[in-house]
């Protein structure tokens, strides 16, 4: 139990400081910088707490391609959504929507951190991440492609 609740309070400082940032290029940063990115279907989606600025969840995701090494077959990355009428948004806070199911494209600070961005994926996507992941941008808490130079 006081295991859990600790990681509850890590999770939580890990989600806060990268969505807190009013700078828009933080998140971005902190996407390119990230530990875990892959494709990935979600797997499970757990609610850890309801806050007034959003609902903090656990999801689950099972590897489907990595580019980053050492990406375990599972990992966890935490996130905000807002789910009820007395959530407010948070000025500067990036939210996240993630469905049982769902094939996107993600990246996580470290298994069990923060998910820093999450993009459903698409064939085009899907080809850039396999053949040319140098092509990755990141903003706002999605993926895009850059085009060829």
């Amino acid at each position: 139990m006081k295991i859990r609740i600790l990681l509850s309070i890590l999770l939580l400082l890990a989600l806060v400081l990268p969505a807190r940032a009013q700078d828009p290029d933080y998140l971005s940063i902190m996407a390119h910088e990230s530990e875990i990115k892959a494709i990935a279907t979600v797997v499970k989606v757990q609610i850890m707490a309801n806050n007034a600025d959003g609902t903090l969840k656990n999801v689950t995701f099972k590897t489907d391609y990595a580019i980053t090494p050492y990406v375990p077959k599972n990992f966890i990355g935490g996130c905000k959504t807002l789910e009820s009428g007395w959530q407010k948004r948070a000025e500067g806070m990036v939210y996240f929507n993630p469905k049982p199911g769902q094939k996107v494209f993600v990246t996580v600070t470290t298994n069990g951190g923060a998910i820093t961005s999450l993009t459903p994926m698409n064939a085009a996507l899907d080809h850039v991440i396999r053949n040319e992941p140098y092509r990755l941008n990141y903003s706002h808490g999605k993926a895009s492609i850059q085009p060829r130079d």
